[in-house]
């Protein structure tokens, strides 16, 4: 597969000029078109007996300062990719997760961040990140705060044999060609050791795919921390990994493996659902 198309999700509050200045670059690199995106919610003042109902003088103000903040946005796109036939302008006044999940089917890639970690921050004005990796459909690639896009010296593939840790490897095929090498990395502990057949079955997937790639175990130890710990001892400029094996509500209960994963905002993680 290739990425022909990559949705750029710029956050409506705060700063997102070095993520776009990521897409923007990766898109080069790939010769991808580029769709930069931004939601916002209309915030109701309270609820009624009739349902929720929003003061018109209120709407009226938010809608305009809505209007000037996507223009704003709009315009901070189109300065990095440039106003032609390889890019395109999309805004939504509605959730920020819901709207992102539609948009969604028009990208291979979708371009996104954690600002607030593993957390949606404020549902109106920021997406939710486990939300949306689990139901985008498409591949999310978490660019790290303040990260600027090269190629890959290392990629690290947190490998565990489940459907979402397959699609990941797949959909990062694209990125991890970019890659110097590729590290396969699975984890086992003192009860359940890993099997290395499965490693090295995705290394040499991977290597028909003309990926550089080897596996390597961690040893009684299959933790969440101890894999981050693994990434960050290697400097890995890319995570690829499968999201929510189990359920979210058990991932937020306990801080599984996808929640550490989304924590790390400084990290560029590609996860699929």
């Amino acid at each position: 597969m290739s990425y022909e198309s990559i949705l750029a999700h710029l956050e409506f509050d705060g700063n997102s000029e070095s993520r776009l200045h990521y897409a923007a670059d990766l898109a080069g690199e790939i010769d991808a078109y580029l769709i930069g995106f931004a939601a916002t919610g209309l915030r109701p003042l309270h609820v009624s007996e009739m349902g929720v109902a929003i003061d018109e003088l209120y709407r009226s103000d938010a809608m305009a300062q809505n209007t000037h903040r996507f223009e704003e946005l709009r315009q901070q796109f189109m300065a990095v990719a440039g106003d032609g036939q390889y890019s395109a302008w999309r805004q939504s006044q509605d959730l920020p997760t819901k709207a992102l999940l539609i948009h969604a089917r028009a990208a291979d890639l979708i371009i996104s961040g954690t600002p607030h970690g593993a957390s949606s921050g404020d549902a109106y004005r920021s997406v939710d990140p486990g939300e949306l990796v689990c139901n985008a459909g498409r591949p999310v690639l978490f660019v790290g705060e303040n990260a600027a896009f090269r190629p890959p010296r290392l990629a690290v593939v947190g490998w565990k044999d489940t459907p979402q840790a397959r699609r990941a490897v797949m959909f990062a095929l694209p990125y991890l060609r970019l890659a110097k090498t590729t590290l396969v990395l699975a984890a086992g502990d003192a009860r359940n050791r890993a099997d290395a057949s499965g490693p090295q079955d995705v290394v040499r997937y991977l290597l028909r795919h003309g990926v550089e790639a080897e596996a390597r175990i961690i040893e009684h130890d299959s933790s969440p921390n101890a894999f981050v710990a693994a990434v960050r001892a290697e400097h890995a400029d890319l995570v690829v990994t499968g999201a929510y094996g189990h359920s979210r509500m058990r991932e937020r209960a306990f801080g599984g493996f996808t929640y550490t994963l989304l924590m790390q905002s400084d990290l560029n993680r590609l996860m699929a659902g």
